[in-house]
């Protein structure tokens, strides 16, 4: 395991290896940690890169503790790990949301502990909020916006043009005339405020998540297309906010093959996690 000192050089901090090799023992395969304090940049696959080396494996454990960050970037990592080993595990105490969970969807086998959780794909965007504030929203947030403007509006249009029924005695087309007229003008100003360029920009980013996610289930796992679709629907659109936590039972019911950490497994880890390091990237231990 490795550290950024201040000269920005790595530096070896001895007790972690401890942790490292119990865990590695008890699992009985070597393992890769990418343990993240911070956003996932590219300097990290720079890091991966660096411990894989010309290494091959026949089983590799991934252990990765890691909010996420550029999707690009963990799709890389996880295609150059998958050229290194015949079989990887996916193994998860904390978390791994976002752009990490993508990680899992590569592995052969996730192993999580109880109260470890993975998060919805959906990327997340810069966006300049009024007084120039950059903050970042999911790429789902214009999208849900109009599902609530469409909802509304069919509300709106159904409770009006039974009113105008019972009040008025018109026919049905002449109602629904009436109210039409009424829900273009109570939500059409808010529909006009949807940025259609923002709308397909978010789209396409919507698109990669699904995009990779489809990429790596075809090779993990024997799923057709149609349960690949099914499955990146709900990770991708189908959470109503981008920190929604998805543990290890929910991931069984999407069909993912998970398993706990076993006592030992899990204390090791841990121990590892404690150790107060504000910058960490993984090496190999055996």
């Amino acid at each position: 395991m490795l550290e950024e000192n201040g000269s920005g050089s790595p530096a070896v901090r001895p007790e972690i290896f401890d942790p490292l090799r119990t865990f590695v023992a008890l699992r009985g395969r070597p393992a890769l940690f990418v343990v993240l304090a911070e956003t996932l940049h590219s300097r990290h696959l720079l890091a991966v890169r660096q411990q894989l080396g010309e290494r091959s494996f026949d089983e590799l454990d991934f252990v990765i503790d890691s909010g996420g960050g550029d999707i690009n970037i963990a799709y890389r990592i996880v295609q150059l790990i998958r050229q290194h080993t015949q079989r990887m595990n996916a193994c998860v105490p904390r978390y791994a949301k976002s752009a990490a969970t993508l990680w899992c969807l590569a592995a052969d086998r996730i192993v999580m502990d109880e109260s470890a959780e993975l998060g919805p794909l959906d990327p997340q965007i810069r966006e300049q909020k009024s007084g120039g504030k950059i903050e970042l929203v999911s790429a789902l947030e214009p999208f849900k916006t109009l599902e609530q403007l469409r909802d509304f509006s069919l509300e709106t249009l159904d409770h009006a043009t039974r009113l105008i029924i019972t009040r008025s005695g018109l026919g049905i087309s002449e109602c629904l005339e009436h109210s039409t007229r009424f829900v273009q003008a109570t939500t059409g100003a808010l529909f006009s405020k949807l940025d259609p360029e923002k709308l397909g920009a978010y789209s396409r980013a919507l698109t990669i998540g699904a995009e990779y996610g489809d990429r790596l289930l075809s090779k993990s796992t024997d799923w057709s297309e149609g349960e690949r679709k099914r499955v990146l629907d709900r990770l991708v659109r189908g959470y109503p906010s981008h920190d929604h936590i998805i543990d290890a039972p929910e991931m069984k019911e999407l069909g993912f093959p998970v398993t706990l950490f076993a006592d030992g497994e899990r204390e090791a880890v841990v121990t590892l996690l404690k150790v107060d390091i504000e910058w960490q990237y993984g090496r190999y231990a055996r």
